[in-house]
């Protein structure tokens, strides 16, 4: 792909120096997890609604928010160790929590599933499950068990995904990993069905995890944990398909009298709730932003496992492969915001701005899902992680949004010699800011084959200068994505350029906001702007002025 001019995104090293860059926790789900977050934070009181006498202040055009009790859910620690909880329907349709006495059955069959697979089991007796009975029970490697249909694959055990994907009893929902020791066995009875996990090791984990859940024929649901080392997971019940819970303490056995999904949500760490953060940023600020960055003044992150991610709350713009949706008076915006980008602790960015990381969530507002008309494909080979970053194999023309400037060396050989230097010509015309007829013609390398140096690199990889490979060159064209999604709407002449953001910080007594870190939150503010125009070549900007 010939190389086109842009002024760059600022990086403090060379990118071969650059170690994997942190991971970023944006997902398709995102929002709708962050919001089942909420409401279960919220009726747990853990992060209640902001009291009318808390005075927000900004400085130096940020906004400085301190914790009150209604921001910051604390950690939830897992109590249920060696002990047992039966699951009894209630009158009003759904589940009570009732400890008991027992202990763990004899183990049955095993179980040969692969990790994030699942397994039918043809029910000895028909079982009913908030209202419905089914002769069909679909065991998982992640602790849980589904109705109606299995949820099988990767991904994050989130709420989101308890809640709405199908009926799922959850004995310890999290992902756990078979590959790596233990047994998942099953035994099978007239007047019991006992499934176990015996010495199962958490996802990325040496801790190993020993409990059974068993379902009779009378609707109860028995949970029986044995050694316990894995301390982060959900545990409950769920009918599917809604974002309606009620949130339990099961050790206790409250709620009674629950008439929807019944959920505890056990957390090793202090997590942020975001939604309730923008909520109270909105109550003292005009709902004029499009965008709203946040940071912590200590890791507060609410995605396990990443630094940074965006959410989109609000969008409208066609042809550029995300939903339309509008989110935001859940996020207390009846009008304006679209994004909202949580970067975490600023004690990571005191030593550099960390603008790469920066500008690749801001650039989630619009991207990376794009597809292209593949005949005989999926027209997904331009994605890489999660389907919403580009592809390790894309040339992407050294994006801030992954992918790597890759040059074809001939012979059906590639190798990869920057990237992350900013918004290419390919990204321009998803924010909105290039007409078709300015993006030239790009590529991928399709069945990557003969790495040099010899590592396992797939298309989520991280990108990485210096990466030789095989593979077959696959040229796209602007006009095969439009052909697939369609015409982007509203197009290069009627997008904004002038983007609206604001930027948090928020602290609490454990982690105040010091004059140091305030003062670096305002410096990223103030150098951002400058950064975004010359990233976008000039043809776009950003005010993050608080009025």
């Amino acid at each position: 792909m010939p190389r086109i001019p842009l002024l760059l995104l600022i990086i403090l090293a060379p990118p071969a120096a650059l170690a994997q860059p942190p991971a970023c926790g944006t997902a398709t789900d995102g929002a709708d997890d962050l919001l089942a977050q909420h409401r279960y934070w919220t009726q747990t009181g853990a992060a209640a609604q902001a009291a009318g006498h808390v005075r927000d202040v900004d400085v130096d055009h940020v906004a400085i928010l301190e914790d009150r009790g209604d921001l910051i859910a604390p950690r939830n620690a897992f109590d249920l160790d060696r002990s047992s909880i039966r699951f009894v329907p209630n009158a009003a349709g759904g589940y009570d929590a009732v400890p008991m006495a027992g202990g763990m059955e004899p183990a049955g069959s095993a179980l040969a599933l692969a990790d994030d697979e699942a397994v039918a089991l043809d029910l000895p007796f028909p079982f009913r499950f908030f209202g419905r009975t089914y002769d069909r029970a679909y065991v998982h490697t992640d602790g849980s068990v589904t109705f109606g249909a299995p949820d099988p694959g990767a991904g994050e055990r989130s709420m989101a995904r308890f809640l709405a994907g199908p009926p799922r009893v959850a004995g310890f929902f999290r992902a756990l990993d078979l590959s790596r020791g233990g047994a998942l066995t099953a035994r099978l009875g007239a007047d019991r069905v006992v499934l176990q996990w015996n010495g199962v090791p958490g996802g990325g984990q040496i801790n190993r995890n020993t409990f059974q859940l068993a379902l009779l024929p009378s609707g109860e649901i028995e949970v029986v944990y044995g050694e316990m080392q894995s301390r982060e997971a959900l545990v409950g019940v769920a009918p599917g398909g809604s974002y309606e819970l009620s949130a339990a303490d099961l050790s206790r056995g409250v709620p009674p009298g629950a008439p929807r999904a019944l959920v505890e949500r056990f957390s090793e760490t202090d997590r942020l709730d975001l939604v309730s953060t923008v909520h109270r940023f909105l109550v003292s600020h005009p709902d004029l932003f499009e965008q709203v960055i946040v940071y912590t003044t200590r890791p507060l992150n609410p995605v396990p496992g990443s630094l940074a991610f965006e959410i989109n709350v609000r969008n409208d713009v066609r042809g550029i492969g995300q939903d339309q949706v509008d989110r935001g008076r859940e996020w207390g915006s009846p009008a304006r915001l679209a994004s909202v980008v949580f970067m975490d602790s600023i004690d990571s960015y005191l030593e550099h701005d960390g603008f790469e990381i920066l500008g690749h969530e801001v650039g989630h507002r619009w991207l990376t899902r794009l597809r292209f008309r593949d005949p005989g494909g999926d027209g997904n080979g331009l994605l890489g992680r999660g389907l919403v970053h580009w592809s390790f194999f894309l040339d992407s023309d050294a994006s801030v949004m992954e992918g790597n400037e890759i040059e074809d060396r001939g012979g059906g050989r590639f190798e990869t010699v920057d990237f992350a230097r900013g918004y290419s010509a390919l990204d321009q015309y998803v924010m909105g800011f290039r007409a078709p007829e300015e993006v030239p013609p790009f590529f991928f390398v399709d069945d990557a084959d003969d790495f040099r140096p010899s590592r396992g690199y797939r298309s989520s990889t991280a990108p990485e200068a210096g990466v030789s490979f095989t593979g077959v060159r696959r040229d796209v064209r602007i006009e095969d994505v439009i052909a697939e999604l369609g015409p982007r709407v509203p197009d290069h002449t009627r997008t904004p350029r002038l983007m609206r953001q604001a930027f948090l910080i928020v602290g609490d007594g454990v982690g105040p906001v010091t004059e140091t870190r305030r003062r670096a939150v305002a410096r990223i503010r103030a150098r951002f702007e400058e950064e975004y125009r010359r990233a976008t070549g000039g043809r776009a900007a950003v005010d993050s002025t608080l009025p």
